[in-house]
């Protein structure tokens, strides 16, 4: 994709984002996007390949924000933006002048979605890719419950250090509240890893506004076999 990229626009800067999403993990990327774009200067194009329909009918989709514009599966991967970045126009990517001369069925990043990017930092159009898109597919955000207890999410992803994303807000713990994970106590919600000893288990503040399940120095995904779609519990204080 890189090599694409630098044939075709070498004067435009290359950054990568993130190449630790799990594979398939289009949820992983979607919380990746929503962390890091309100970071970039504007007028970027982010390109996102985690794309387990590659070669399949799914459709390409481009997509414009205020500020940056957006090159992706339909996969419902750009669904959790802020809002401060959310979508304002999407258009199906198929104009097939713009792609690479022969289209793998296993590589659309380097054939298409490399090759469109480039022209789109040429200055292309975008109403020359395709018609608009209305219908987008949507990855619902689970949220948080509210119950008697206290609110109640869910494991989100993992990042490569094994600390658990979930889908509750860290505004949303009151103070004195425990967090538990799949009825496991890990304690009040922390500032910051060292609060706790090495190896204790705990829940901590993450740096996208969610809150994270961690072990101090372990890897909390391994140790306590967590995996997505986990209960997270904060237990109010009484």
């Amino acid at each position: 994709m890189k090599g694409v990229l630098l044939a075709r626009s070498p004067r435009t800067p290359v950054v990568d984002l993130c190449h630790e999403i799990d594979p398939q993990d289009v949820s992983g990327a979607a919380l990746a996007l929503r962390a890091a774009v309100p970071y970039y200067p504007a007028g970027c194009v982010f390109v996102v390949v985690v794309d387990p329909g590659v070669g399949s009918a799914r459709r390409i989709l481009w997509a414009r924000s205020r500020t940056q514009q957006f090159l992706a599966p339909d996969n419902g991967v750009l669904s959790w933006l802020t809002e401060e970045h959310a979508v304002l126009e999407r258009r199906c990517v198929r104009n097939r002048a713009l792609f690479a001369r022969t289209v793998s069925g296993t590589f659309h990043g380097r054939d298409v979605f490399a090759p469109v990017a480039a022209a789109l930092s040429k200055g292309l159009k975008p109403a020359r890719l395709g018609p608009a898109l209305g219908d987008p597919v949507v990855l619902p955000w689970p949220g948080t419950r509210r119950e008697a207890g206290g609110p109640r999410g869910v494991v989100l992803t993992f990042d490569r250090f094994g600390n658990a994303v979930t889908s509750l807000r860290s505004a949303d713990v009151p103070a004195g509240a425990r967090v538990a994970h799949r009825g496991r106590d890990l304690g009040p919600l922390r500032t910051h890893y060292a609060e706790v000893p090495p190896g204790r288990a705990l829940a901590v503040a993450g740096s996208a506004g969610l809150v994270e399940l961690s072990a101090r120095g372990d890897d909390f995904r391994a140790r306590f076999r967590a995996k997505t779609g986990d209960t997270v519990h904060v237990r109010n204080r009484r």
